[in-house]
């Protein structure tokens, strides 16, 4: 009797940890691996709205974000931007200036500004199709100005590159995987361009402290 007891033993001792040792195989294998992080590329085109100069600013885009599920993203792009102010000042007989052949008299100012920027982009999820997001940039900005005289056909052309900064705040709706929706605002500082050396000019010249109000599309690839 002890002869048969002993070995049926052994054998449900044996049984019982090939068991635990399959279970525990199993359970590891049905463990999904965590989902991994990807970099996408995307290009961007918005237009705005710049509420103290009244005037539009166009931007184009182009960056990579960092995509990890259901975690935040972030994003680095370059991007490029233009508007043009339209203008005028009036020289009283007694002021003199150093544009050509006329020393007074009423002017025209057409200001083209082109800022360059690298920018960050932090974006979260509301909803499973709505993102909000911030961020902020830096660079420069081309400045050329016109100046033509209303009285005679004299003009002159000045330009100059400026220090250029920018925060930004706004939504964005995704159509698909390959298209986006965005609508935001921005805060804009940029450094006075020396243009005539004539304050009543160069005060002109500039967008600094104006806020612009855009909507935008976003092509990933």
């Amino acid at each position: 009797m002890k002869n048969i007891i002993l070995p049926l033993a052994l054998g449900m001792t044996a049984t019982a940890f090939a068991g635990e040792s399959y279970s525990a195989k199993s359970a590891k294998e049905v463990i999904p691996p965590a989902p991994e992080c990807s970099l996408q590329w995307f290009l961007g085109a918005s237009a705005g709205y710049l509420t103290d100069a009244d005037e539009e600013m166009y931007h184009l885009q182009f960056g990579v974000e960092k995509i990890c599920p259901n975690k935040c993203s972030h994003a680095l792009f370059l991007e490029v931007g233009f508007t043009e102010l339209d203008d005028s000042v009036d020289f009283g007989p007694q002021v003199t200036s150093n544009l050509p052949d006329q020393p007074f008299g009423e002017y025209d100012l057409e200001t083209q500004i082109v800022p360059i920027t690298l920018n960050y982009k932090y974006e979260c999820s509301l909803t499973q199709n709505l993102n909000w997001y911030i961020g902020a940039g830096a660079g420069i900005a081309l400045v050329d100005m016109d100046i033509d005289s209303v009285e005679t056909s004299d003009s002159e052309s000045f330009d100059d590159e400026v220090f250029y900064a920018q925060a930004f705040a706004g939504l964005t709706y995704n159509f698909s995987e390959s298209f986006e929706a965005f609508g935001g605002v921005r805060y804009i500082y940029m450094d006075d361009a020396d243009l005539t050396g004539l304050s009543e000019i160069d005060d002109k010249g500039d967008i600094d402290g104006d806020v612009l109000v855009e909507l935008g599309l976003r092509y990933n690839f």
